[in-house]
C-alpha cells in the first residue's frame, strides 16, 4: 500500500471526514489525490497529515513484519479451527493494539479482515464489524486474492446471520470461483466448506450441502478436531434426514453421538437425541421418536432448548391422536413459555396456540389461525404457514365449511411457492 491509501485507511478508521483532516493543511480535492495515489505529497504536507492523525512521523519508516504476521496468522487459524471464543477474544485484544501502535503497517488489511472476522465470533461488536467492513469495501480492488477470500467470508456469514440464506449461498458460491485458481491452505478450505454447508442447508439445497460438509468433516476428521466433526455430522444427517435417506441419516447422528460418548461431552447429546428422534417420527416408529425425544429434553438444561422436544413430543402424541398425553405436553409447553427468551416465547407461542385450538376445539379458530398465520407470515416463515394452512383447512372440510376450506387449502399452495423461492408452480418439478 502506498502513503495515500495509507492515510485514507487511517483516516477512515478513525472515522475522520477528508474536509477535517484536509482543513489548514491542504484542500479536500488535494487530500482525495493523494488518498487514490495521483500525486505524492510534499514533505511538509505529509508530516502535517500525520500529525493530525495523530501518528508519529516515524511510522511511514514501518516495514512489514512477516514474522509477527505468520504470529497472528497461526493464532488465527488455532482460533476458527476451535472456534473458542475466549481465545478468540484475546487474540482480537492483541490485534487491535498492533493495528492501533502500527498504523502504517503494510500488512494492515490482512490484519484488519482477520480482526473483522474475529469480531463475527464476539457478542456486541455489530456496529465495529459493520464499520471495519465500510473501510475494508473501500480497499477491494488494490486487496489480494487471500484477502478478498476472508473479506467475502466475512460478508457471507453476516448474510447467513441475518437470515439471508440465498444471499449467503450466492456469496460462498462466488468466493468458490474466487479461488479456483489459487491455492487456499487446507483449514481455510474446511471452513469455508462448513460455512457454506450451513447456508445451502438453511435453503434447502441438500445435495450441495452434503457434498460441502463432508469435505469439511474429511479436514476435521484428518486434524482430530472433535468437537468440529460431531457438528459435521450434525448438519450432515439433517441433510441427509431432509433428502428422504432417514437410515443414513440415523447412522450420522449415532456416529456423533458415539464420538461425543468417547470424549464424555455433554454438549451435543440433547441435539442429537433429537434429530435422531425427528428421523424414527418420519420413519412412523413412535415409540423410538418418543425415547428420543424425551432422552433430549432430559440432556438439556435450557428452557430454549427444551421446548423444541417439549413440541416435537406434542405433535407425535397429536399424530398418534393420543388426546391425553398431547393435552399434558400441550401443558408443558404453555409452562416453559415464560422461561424463554423473548423471541423463542413469540415463535413457540404460535405453534402451542395452533395446538390449543385443535385438542380444546376453539370456536373462534379461524380468528386464531390467522393471527398465527400473520406471526409467521411477518417473520417469513412460509413453511409454517404452508402446514397450518393446510391444517386449518382440513379442519374446516371436517366441519363441512367446504368455501372456507378452499381458500385456505389455496393460500396454503401460495406460501408453499413462496418457501420454494420460486416464480410458478411450473418450477416446482
Amino acid at each position: 500500500m502506498n502513503i495515500g491509501q495509507l492515510i485514507k485507511l487511517e483516516r477512515q478508521r478513525q472515522n475522520m471526514k477528508q474536509e477535517y483532516l484536509a482543513s489548514g493543511i491542504c484542500v479536500p480535492s488535494y487530500l482525495s489525490r493523494i488518498e487514490n495515489g495521483l500525486v505524492i505529497p510534499s514533505e511538509d504536507v505529509q508530516q502535517h497529515l500525520l500529525k493530525r492523525l495523530n501518528i508519529p512521523s516515524y511510522a511511514l519508516n514501518t516495514t512489514g513484519n512477516e514474522e509477527k504476521l505468520l504470529y497472528f496468522k497461526n493464532l488465527f487459524k488455532s482460533v476458527i479451527n476451535s472456534r473458542d471464543k475466549e481465545k478468540a477474544k484475546t487474540l482480537y485484544h492483541d490485534l487491535h493494539v498492533y493495528i492501533e501502535d502500527h498504523p502504517f503497517e503494510p500488512n494492515r488489511l490482512t490484519l484488519l479482515v482477520m480482526e473483522t472476522r474475529l469480531m463475527l465470533m464476539l457478542p456486541d461488536y455489530t456496529k465495529e464489524v459493520q464499520s471495519n467492513l465500510a473501510i475494508l469495501e473501500e480497499f477491494k480492488k488494490e486487496m489480494s486474492t487471500d484477502q478478498l477470500f476472508y473479506l467475502s467470508t466475512i460478508q457471507g456469514i453476516i448474510a447467513y446471520q441475518d437470515n439471508e440464506f440465498r444471499q449467503a449461498s450466492e456469496i460462498f458460491l462466488q468466493i468458490f470461483s474466487l479461488i479456483k485458481s489459487y491455492r487456499m491452505e487446507d483449514w481455510e478450505m474446511a471452513e469455508l466448506y462448513y460455512i457454506s454447508s450451513l447456508a445451502f442447508l438453511s435453503e434447502s439445497r441438500y445435495i450441495l450441502a452434503i457434498d460441502y460438509v463432508k469435505s469439511a468433516l474429511s479436514y476435521f476428521n484428518q486434524e482430530i478436531l472433535i468437537e468440529r466433526s460431531i457438528e459435521c455430522l450434525v448438519i450432515l444427517g439433517i441433510a441427509q434426514k431432509n433428502t428422504g435417506v432417514l437410515k443414513d441419516a440415523i447412522a450420522s447422528y449415532e456416529k456423533a453421538r458415539e464420538i461425543s460418548s468417547k470424549i464424555e461431552s455433554a454438549k451435543f447429546k440433547g441435539m442429537i437425541e433429537q434429530n435422531i428422534g425427528a428421523c424414527y417420527s418420519l420413519l412412523k416408529e413412535s415409540d423410538l421418536a418418543l425415547f428420543h425425544f424425551k432422552s433430549s429434553l432430559q440432556a438439556n438444561s435450557d428452557p430454549n432448548k427444551n421446548v423444541i422436544s417439549i413440541l416435537s413430543i406434542l405433535k407425535e402424541h397429536h399424530k398418534n391422536n393420543d388426546i391425553s398425553n398431547a393435552l399434558i405436553w400441550l401443558n408443558s409447553g404453555l409452562e416453559i413459555l415464560d422461561k424463554l427468551s423473548e423471541s423463542n416465547r413469540d415463535f413457540y407461542s404460535n405453534h402451542f396456540t395452533v395446538y390449543k385450538v385443535l385438542l380444546l376445539n376453539d370456536p373462534n379458530s379461524i380468528t386464531t389461525f390467522k393471527q398465527v398465520l400473520d406471526y409467521f407470515e411477518g417473520k417469513q416463515e412460509f413453511k409454517y404457514c404452508s402446514i397450518y394452512c393446510y391444517v386449518l383447512a382440513k379442519k374446516l372440510a371436517k366441519e363441512k365449511q367446504y368455501k372456507q376450506a378452499t381458500i385456505y387449502y389455496q393460500k396454503g399452495f401460495n406460501y408453499h411457492i413462496k418457501q420454494s423461492k420460486v416464480s410458478s408452480w411450473e418450477e416446482l418439478s
